[in-house]
């Protein structure tokens, strides 16, 4: 049975049916509001089983691991076989779209489908954004054992529960992934669903969108990834003092905004200046919180992240000496308290060479030239990376736009990547 694009044009429609409304409690799928999947939710949940459901009906069976993520393998082939691993996420950031992660899942549900006898493992990983509980590639960091399960305890959503509460009545297992985490040999003792074995897994190719232009604007269907960006992410807090707006002079105020904004415009410039030294160097500035936040008075606090990614670890040093000088130089002349915290700290991820050649022949025997480009989005293929031969599937996406309710990538393009992941797979490269 060939590739259905059909199929994974309905699989797309279903789990975008699977979304909160803006008010947060029930189904939605409106375009304007887009779609909303936070980790351990309802929403996420249904999507989640719907993909379960699907793999049920062709003969698959399900399991989930002490992280909360669900793996799939048909019957056929059995959970003792040595197979590929294929997969990605079904979580979304807030009024996200259709395409981000839900593609690489439908992706190998549909090789499960078509070529029942692949010798192939579907995972859905479990809270890959990041928007849920503030750390991106929860289930994945986890499972690959890059994660000390203690931070479950910690994190919170946005209803006040720790991910450990939230994710108990999906299958999360934080004593398991305690005790795994003591085991000096790791794997928990060689049991897979506590820890990832590599010995059961060939290698791992992630179907993703590609979240940028290259591939639309060259008119490329998919393409190959052979590195992911490294990340680096900061939380910085400036301390001035508010003071009534009108009748507070210029010269003495001691404005958090304003130093803010300085710094906002400094990591712009510092991100276009790292970039023409080494391209897809960029640097963000993703959130303000300011206090007191009134019309009538000079901002005291501000609250703001960075994130910045390199695909090498010696610009990424450099980039963080820049970005804490600029921080601490702007708030010397004006007179502010600073505190710079590095949130996260992810290095970049270089790709199996041997995946990605098996992708471009692969390829190139159905007559397709298949480019090979870089990440600059992280995604759970880096944690996987370090244990396990790993290349990723980029899927055009239309004019770049992701985390959006206007993403957009052709159903043909995705079967495409199926049929490229497919032949991989089969082939036993």
């Amino acid at each position: 049975m060939p590739i259905d694009p059909n199929r994974i044009a309905t699989d797309i429609e279903e789990i975008a049916r699977f979304s909160e409304h803006a008010d947060g409690d029930g189904p939605e799928s409106s375009a304007v509001l887009g779609y909303s999947r936070p980790t351990f939710s309802t929403p996420w949940r249904a999507a989640r089983d719907y993909v379960i459901a699907e793999a049920e009906g062709a003969g698959a069976e399900a399991r989930t691991d002490a992280a909360g993520n669900v793996h799939i393998r048909h019957r056929s082939v059995g959970w003792e076989r040595r197979v590929w691993l294929s997969g990605s996420h079904i979580d979304s950031v807030p009024s996200g779209g259709k395409y981000d992660g839900v593609m690489g899942v439908v992706v190998p549900l549909e090789i499960i489908r078509a070529f029942p006898e692949a010798p192939l493992e579907l995972v859905v990983f479990a809270e890959e954004e990041g928007t849920t509980f503030n750390l991106g590639m929860l289930g994945s960091r986890l499972w690959a054992g890059h994660q000390d399960p203690e931070v479950l305890g910690r994190l919170r959503n946005r209803h006040g529960q720790t991910a450990a509460e939230a994710g108990l009545p999906h299958g999360l297992d934080p004593d398991r992934l305690r005790a795994a985490y003591g085991d000096a040999a790791g794997g928990g003792g060689g049991d897979w669903t506590v820890r990832l074995d590599p010995d059961r897994y060939v290698g791992m190719i992630e179907v993703h969108a590609e979240q940028g232009l290259s591939l639309w604007d060259s008119g490329k269907a998919i393409a190959a990834v052979d590195r992911i960006n490294g990340r680096r992410q900061f939380e910085i807090t400036l301390t001035g003092q508010a003071n009534h707006a009108g009748s507070t002079g210029m010269p003495g105020r001691r404005d958090a905004l304003a130093g803010a904004a300085e710094i906002v415009a400094a990591c712009e410039s510092l991100g276009r200046e790292l970039d023409r030294e080494l391209r897809h160097t960029v640097m963000t500035v993703g959130r303000l919180q300011v206090a007191p936040g009134a019309v009538n008075v000079i901002p005291g606090r501000v609250e703001m992240s960075v994130d910045f990614r390199a695909q090498e670890e010696e610009l990424l040093d450099r980039g963080e000496t820049r970005l804490r000088e600029i921080v601490t130089g702007v708030a010397r002349r004006r007179g502010l308290s600073v505190g710079i915290e590095r949130s996260e700290r992810v290095a970049p991820s270089p790709l199996a060479p041997e995946v990605v050649s098996a992708l471009v022949d692969a390829a190139a025997a159905r007559g397709r030239t298949l480019p090979v480009i870089p990440s600059g989005a992280l995604h759970d293929a880096a944690m996987i990376a370090g244990a396990v031969p790993t290349a990723m599937v980029f899927v055009a996406s239309r004019d770049g736009i992701s985390h959006n309710p206007d993403e957009f990538s052709r159903v043909e393009d995705i079967a495409a990547a199926a049929e490229l992941v497919a032949d991989v797979v089969r082939s036993g490269s």
